[in-house]
C-alpha cells in the first residue's frame, strides 16, 4: 500500500493552489494549551509544516482575508504570495504565513468568490486547480443585509463552472476552524465545487486538518 502511495504521488498531475486563510479579529483568541498560544498561532504553524507535502513543481499562493486590509485600509483580501513554484517559494510562503496577524472582520463570501474567479482566469487543464480556504468565523463584511444573496450567487457560480462541457473544475477544499464557523455555509461551498469539507472545531487539532487537506494534492 506504501509503495502505491508513493507511485501514485509521483506521478499524479502538477497542483495549483491558493492558500486562502482568515486574519479576522477573532483568530487573535486564545486556544487551551498553556503555551499561550492563540488561533492564528496554530494555523500558521500548521500550514507552514503542510508547505513540506507539496511536490517541487506545484504552484502555491497565499491570500489573507479580512475586512480593512491594504494602504487605504478598503481591501477584503490581499495576495501575499502569487501563485508559482514552490521549489522556490517555500521559503518566502513560510515567511509570509509566520508574520501574519489578526485584524478585522471576515468577508467570508466575497473571498471566496474572488478566489474562485481568479483562480479560472488562470485555469490549467494539465494541473489540479484547488483553493483551500480557512476560517474560523461567519461570514461579517459589515453588512448582513445580503449575506443570503451573496451565498446563493456564490454556489451558483461553483456548481455552474464545476460541470459540464466548458467546465474548469475549481475545488474549494474548506477548514471550519474553531466552535465558531459557520461550518454549513463552508460544507456547501465545497459541495458545490465538487471539493471536501473538514472541521477543526478544536483548535488543537487544526495541524492534523490541515496535513489532511493537502494530503489531496
Amino acid at each position: 500500500l506504501d509503495g502505491l502511495l508513493t507511485s501514485w504521488a509521483e506521478n499524479r498531475k502538477k497542483a495549483r493552489v491558493l492558500l486562502v486563510l482568515d486574519v479576522s479579529g477573532s483568530m487573535g483568541e486564545g486556544v487551551d494549551n498553556n503555551d499561550g498560544d492563540t488561533k492564528l498561532d496554530l494555523a500558521k504553524q500548521a500550514t507552514i509544516d503542510a508547505l513540506e507535502s507539496f511536490k517541487s513543481e506545484d504552484e502555491v499562493g497565499l491570500r489573507i482575508f479580512s475586512t480593512g486590509l491594504g494602504p487605504d485600509q478598503s481591501a477584503d483580501y490581499l495576495d501575499l504570495q502569487p501563485l508559482q513554484p514552490i521549489g522556490a517559494s517555500r521559503e518566502a510562503l513560510a515567511r509570509s504565513i509566520d508574520g501574519l496577524f489578526p485584524t478585522n472582520g471576515t468577508p467570508l463570501y466575497t473571498v471566496a468568490q474572488a478566489a474562485f474567479d481568479d483562480m479560472i482566469a488562470s485555469y490549467d487543464p494539465a494541473s489540479i486547480n484547488a483553493v483551500i480556504l480557512l476560517t474560523d468565523g461567519a461570514n461579517d463584511d459589515s453588512d448582513q443585509s445580503d449575506d443570503n444573496r451573496q451565498r446563493d450567487e456564490l454556489l451558483a457560480s461553483l456548481r455552474a463552472k464545476s460541470s459540464g462541457e466548458n467546465a474548469t473544475p475549481i475545488r474549494v477544499f474548506t477548514v471550519a476552524y474553531g466552535a465558531n464557523a459557520t461550518t454549513d455555509a463552508l460544507r456547501q461551498i465545497a459541495e458545490a465545487s465538487n471539493a471536501a469539507f473538514y472541521s477543526a472545531s478544536d483548535a488543537g487539532t487544526i495541524k492534523t486538518v490541515f496535513a489532511q487537506v493537502v494530503s489531496n494534492f
